[in-house]
């Protein structure tokens, strides 16, 4: 075990020197220290993310959860993790039928589960739920869904020898249907020509008390902007003030953002991955 987490600080470290290079590096995959390599993929069990939020859409909806009985396999790809400090304890995943975040109790997630990478997961023995209903697979909680622990995760995922970005999906979010939102939960989307509320100050500075707060809101270490140019109501910009680019200057101009949209009950919340998702128009 002490090999393993030795080899992952040192694939860590090149991984993020290629990012800061522009040249992603990705392991070789084809029998990586990580994951359960155990798994045979069998297309007889394999079902899809929008099986999983059809056949579980009650305890979703209600913010509850559900076991996984069935002997089930979900192939997927990897289009958000923790490389940028926004995303925490989570991984977000795609197939061609939607997205779905995977929730983790363990950080430095992103060397073997970069964006692109695609895996199997063996569903059985794991909970799917809604955490304010957004969908969420993962493990029981003080009694609703939450976070599995990252030994549970490792004998349920097989990182598999396909590495593609070219293959994720990414969607207009001005462009969806209101009737047609909720299956968007989890998914990359692009905000085009859009102002960042509270233009001039840091995306995400540390809350001191006695400090004037002209942010939507500061809770729980995240910091809430609101997104303007937009066509819906409660659509909020959420960034960690532990993220990376927390300290970013928000910008007067319009940018373009592109982050996984996620939801608390009726408010959308857009997390940038990283600060490469904010393109200057």
């Amino acid at each position: 075990m002490k090999t393993k987490h030795i080899f992952l600080a040192i694939i860590a470290a090149l991984s993020l020197t290629a990012c800061i290079d522009g040249d992603w590096d990705t392991p070789d995959m084809t029998n990586p220290p990580y994951g359960n390599n155990k798994i045979a993929e069998d297309a007889s069990k394999q079902v899809t993310i929008a099986d999983l939020k059809d056949k579980y859409a009650n305890v979703i909806n209600k913010s509850s959860f559900k076991r996984i009985e069935d002997e089930a396999q979900l192939k997927c790809t990897v289009i958000g993790n923790d490389i940028g400090g926004n995303i925490y304890k989570q991984i977000i995943v795609q197939d061609a039928t939607g997205a779905l975040v995977v929730g983790i109790n363990g950080t430095g997630l992103f060397p073997f589960l970069s964006v692109g990478q695609q895996i199997l997961i063996d569903l059985k023995d794991l909970c799917i739920g809604g955490y304010g209903e957004q969908p969420q697979l993962g493990d029981e909680y003080n009694n609703s869904i939450g976070r599995m622990s990252t030994e549970k995760w490792e004998q349920h995922v097989r990182i598999l020898p396909s590495h593609d970005i070219s293959q994720i999906d990414t969607i207009d979010f001005f462009k969806v249907a209101q009737t047609d939102i909720d299956r968007y939960c989890g998914h990359l989307v692009k905000l085009e020509n859009v102002t960042i509320g509270d233009p001039g100050y840091p995306i995400a500075p540390e809350y001191k008390a006695g400090t004037p707060l002209i942010y939507n809101g500061s809770t729980n270490g995240y910091v809430h902007h609101t997104i303007n140019g937009q066509s819906m109501s409660k659509l909020l910009l959420r960034t960690s003030t532990y993220a990376d680019f927390a300290s970013w200057v928000i910008p007067s101009t319009p940018v373009t953002l592109y982050g996984i949209a996620t939801r608390f009950r009726d408010t959308w919340q857009i997390l940038i991955r990283a600060e490469e998702d904010i393109k200057a128009n």
